[in-house]
C-alpha cells in the first residue's frame, strides 16, 4: 500500500477545507451561499469559485502510474449540492475539460475526464434531496462513494492497457474513495454552517414580526392609516428591532418617518420611487440606490432601503419602508422580516376595515328596523285611540300618551345603551296600545324584578314582544304573552312566551342560518345586533312547540364586547 497517496490526499483534503474556510469568511461569497434566489449573476460566481477549485484540485493531485489522485469531485460535486444542478454540470464539463488538456496523452485521461462530468450531473440530479435533508452528513458520504466507485470502474472499462489500469485502481480505490467521501462532508459542512446561521436568523426575524405585530395590535385594531399611527408603529418597529429607520407612505406622499435618516426639505412631500415600484409590482422591492431627484438619494449612500406593499380588498393602499445597513452579508433575513410584517400589517387593516363594515350594517339594519316598526303601528294604533275618543276619552288620553312614550323610545339612537327599566317602559306602551286594539282576545303577564342593575341595548326586546303577539298569541282564540325579566348569575334574564302555534321549523332553520325573511326580520335584527355586541353565541335562545314559544336573552353585566352603536 502507497501510504504516500494517502499523505497526500489528505494534506489535499484539508487544503480544501483551509480554502473553504477563507471563501466563508468573505461577505461576497457568504452573501451568495446564503442568497436563496437563483440569479444568473450569483450563479456564475459560484461556478468560478467551484471551476477553480476543481483546476487547483487537478494541480494539487498526486501523480501516480500516469494517472492523478486526485480531491476535484468534492469541488464539483459541492457545487451542485450549494449551488443547484445547472452550476454543477457546468462545473463538471469546465474541471473534466481542463483535467483532459493538462494530460491529453495520458492513459486515464479520458476515462477521469468522463467520470468528472458524470460526477456533475450526478450532484444535478441528487442536490435537490442533498438540500432538502439538510445536507446529511451519511447521504454526502455515501453519493461521492458511490461517484468515485464509478470512476474505478470507468478508468477499467474504458483505459488501456488494463493491466495498468488495474494496477492504478489497486493504488487509488481506497484513498481516493475514503478521503474524498469524508472530505465532501467536511467541505459543504463549511458552507452548510452558513446556511443553518442563515436559518436561525430567519427563524428569529419571523418570531421577531409576531412579537411587533402584537405591540402593534392596538393601533392597527383602530383600522387608521394616519400620521400618529404610523409613528406609533415606525417607534416600535425600531425599538424592537436593529433596524435604522422606518418610513410609511399612502399612495401620494410619505406619511411618516422614524429614525436615523434625513429627507430633503424640498421633495420630503413627494412619493420615493421605491414606493412607486410597489404599487405598480404589489411585491417587495429591495433598493441600494436612487437617482438624484429621488427623495431617498442621500439615505440610499449609506443604507438599503426594503419597500413591501401594504394591500386592503386586493389594492395598495401604502407602504412601509424599513432602512437597515447597506453591507450586510446577506438581506434575505430582513426581506423576510419586512415582508412579514407588511403581510401581518394588511391584514390586521383589513380586519379592522370589515368590523368598521359590519358595524355601519348593524346600524343600517338598525335604522331601517326604526322605519319599519314606526309606519307599521301608527296606523293601528291611531284608529283604535280614534275609536276611544268618544265613548272613552280618558282611555283615549293614556293611549296617547303611550304612543307618546312608544315613539321617543323608537327614534333613540342606538349609540347608547338604556337601562332595563327604559326599555320594559318603551315595551309596557307598546303592550297598552296592542291591548287595547284586541282587547279581550289578548293576555300579558309582565313581571320585572326589581333593583336590576343592568343596561341593554335599546329596541332589543319590544321586537321580540311584537312577534310574540302577533305571529304567536293572536293566532289563538285567546292569546296568551308572558313577560319575566329576573336576575340570572352574573346577569339577567328577560323570558318572552306565548301561546301560539309555535314557529315553524323552516323559519328556526332561515334564523339559525341567517336567512330570515320579512316575517322574521325583527328577531333577525335582534338576534345579529345580540351577537355583535355580547359576542358570538350571545344571540337569541328560542324554544318552540306545537303549544306555544318562549325567547330568551341573556344579558350580561358586564361591559359589553362592542358598543351598542
Amino acid at each position: 500500500m502507497n501510504f504516500d497517496i494517502f499523505s497526500a490526499m489528505l494534506l489535499n483534503i484539508g487544503l480544501l477545507i483551509l480554502l473553504a474556510q477563507i471563501l466563508a469568511r468573505i461577505k461576497a461569497v457568504r452573501r451568495v451561499i446564503v442568497h436563496e434566489d437563483d440569479s444568473l449573476k450569483d450563479q456564475l460566481f459560484l461556478i468560478l469559485i467551484f471551476s477553480s477549485i476543481g483546476i487547483i484540485s487537478n494541480y494539487t493531485g498526486y501523480s501516480i502510474n500516469g494517472a492523478i489522485a486526485n480531491t476535484r469531485v468534492i469541488g464539483v460535486m459541492a457545487s451542485g449540492f450549494i449551488g443547484g444542478p445547472v452550476v454543477s454540470v457546468i462545473v463538471g464539463l469546465v474541471a473534466g475539460l481542463h483535467r483532459f488538456l493538462i494530460d491529453i496523452n495520458g492513459f486515464s485521461t479520458i476515462a477521469c475526464s468522463i467520470s468528472t462530468v458524470i460526477g456533475g450531473i450526478v450532484a444535478a440530479f441528487a442536490s435537490k434531496n442533498v438540500k432538502k435533508n439538510k445536507y446529511s452528513s451519511s447521504e454526502l458520504f455515501l453519493i461521492t462513494f458511490i461517484v468515485e466507485s464509478l470512476q474505478m470502474l470507468i478508468i477499467l472499462l474504458i483505459a488501456r492497457p488494463f493491466d495498468e489500469a488495474f494496477l492504478l485502481v489497486k493504488n487509488i480505490f481506497l484513498p481516493m474513495t475514503i478521503f474524498n467521501s469524508v472530505g465532501m462532508v467536511l467541505f459543504v459542512g463549511v458552507f452548510k454552517n452558513l446556511i443553518t446561521e442563515q436559518e436561525h436568523k430567519v427563524g428569529k426575524k419571523v418570531a421577531l414580526t409576531f412579537d411587533i405585530t402584537q405591540k402593534c395590535l392596538p393601533i392597527l385594531k383602530t383600522g387608521e392609516f394616519n400620521e400618529d399611527n404610523c409613528k406609533e408603529i415606525g417607534e416600535i418597529i425600531l425599538d424592537y428591532s436593529e433596524d435604522l429607520a422606518v418610513v410609511f407612505t399612502d399612495t401620494e406622499r410619505i406619511i411618516s418617518v422614524n429614525g436615523k435618516i434625513k429627507l430633503p426639505c424640498h421633495n420630503s412631500d413627494s412619493l420615493p420611487g421605491i414606493s412607486s415600484r410597489v404599487f405598480k409590482e404589489k411585491e417587495v422591492i429591495v433598493a441600494e440606490d436612487a437617482p438624484e431627484n429621488d427623495v431617498f438619494h442621500e439615505p440610499l449612500k449609506h443604507m438599503i432601503a426594503i419597500s413591501v406593499p401594504l394591500i386592503k380588498n386586493d389594492d395598495v393602499f401604502g407602504s412601509m419602508i424599513i432602512f437597515s445597513k447597506k453591507y450586510r452579508i446577506s438581506y434575505q433575513s430582513q426581506i423576510t422580516f419586512a415582508d412579514g410584517l407588511g403581510k401581518l400589517f394588511s391584514a390586521q387593516f383589513e380586519l379592522a376595515d370589515m368590523e368598521m363594515q359590519k358595524e355601519l350594517l348593524v346600524k343600517a339594519e338598525y335604522k331601517a328596523l326604526q322605519s319599519q316598526i314606526n309606519p307599521h303601528f301608527i296606523f293601528n294604533s291611531l284608529n283604535t285611540i280614534s275609536s276611544f275618543v268618544r265613548e272613552k276619552p280618558d282611555d283615549a288620553r293614556e293611549l296617547l300618551i303611550a304612543l307618546a312614550t312608544y315613539f321617543r323610545n323608537s327614534i333613540k339612537t342606538k349609540d347608547a345603551l338604556v337601562s332595563i327599566y327604559e326599555e320594559m317602559e318603551y315595551v309596557e306602551a307598546f303592550l297598552q296600545l296592542v291591548k287595547a286594539r284586541f282587547d279581550d282576545r289578548l293576555e300579558i303577564n309582565m313581571d320585572v324584578e326589581e333593583d336590576l342593575n343592568c343596561m341593554v341595548p335599546c329596541l332589543i326586546v319590544q321586537p321580540i314582544v311584537e312577534n310574540a303577539v302577533l305571529h304567536g298569541a293572536m293566532s289563538r282564540k285567546t292569546g296568551r304573552v308572558a313577560i319575566k325579566v329576573r336576575k340570572n348569575g352574573k346577569g339577567v334574564l328577560i323570558s318572552v312566551s306565548d301561546n301560539g302555534h309555535g314557529v315553524p321549523q323552516d323559519i328556526l332553520e332561515r334564523l339559525k342560518n341567517d336567512r330570515s325573511d320579512e316575517s322574521s326580520i325583527g328577531l333577525a335584527n335582534v338576534d345579529k345586533r345580540l351577537a355583535y355586541i355580547y359576542g358570538r353565541g350571545n344571540g337569541l335562545d328560542i324554544v318552540s312547540t306545537p303549544s306555544g314559544t318562549t325567547v330568551n336573552i341573556n344579558i350580561s353585566k358586564n361591559q359589553p364586547m362592542t358598543k351598542a352603536g
